[in-house]
């Protein structure tokens, strides 16, 4: 599906409804026994290399403070949050910045806040 719409997961998914319907991955989720939770995050679901590819598209936008993306083709007028094509010029180098990007995406052990929620893992 990707490869044939390198947009789809981040595109206006109502003008792709038909085309995620009738997919296959669609399919896989039908036949998932109840109660498995039936979403994903697109952090852990596909290669960091096509997220970072992602923050090339001018309407993804980055906030240091909250750590977190927003992808709005409107634009985004949230406190604190800039183009990441405008960080990434500002930068030394564009690939030295997509390694800061990844490593702020990807999660780590020394990122991970004391919480319960780590015992088990």
């Amino acid at each position: 599906m990707l490869e044939e719409d390198p947009v789809i997961v981040t595109a206006d998914h109502y003008d792709k409804l038909d085309k995620l319907l009738n997919s296959d991955l669609y399919q896989a989720f039908l036949l998932m026994p109840k109660p498995a939770v039936h979403h994903t995050h697109l952090s852990g679901s596909v290669d960091i290399d096509l997220l970072i590819k992602f923050t090339y598209y001018s309407y993804v936008y980055y906030s240091e403070k909250d750590n977190l993306f927003v992808v709005n083709r409107n634009g985004c007028t949230k406190d604190g949050y800039l183009p990441v094509n405008a960080l990434r010029s500002y930068a030394a180098n564009a690939k030295e910045f997509d390694a800061e990007l990844t490593e702020k995406i990807l999660l780590q052990i020394n990122h991970r806040e004391d919480n319960n929620i780590w015992k088990d893992f």
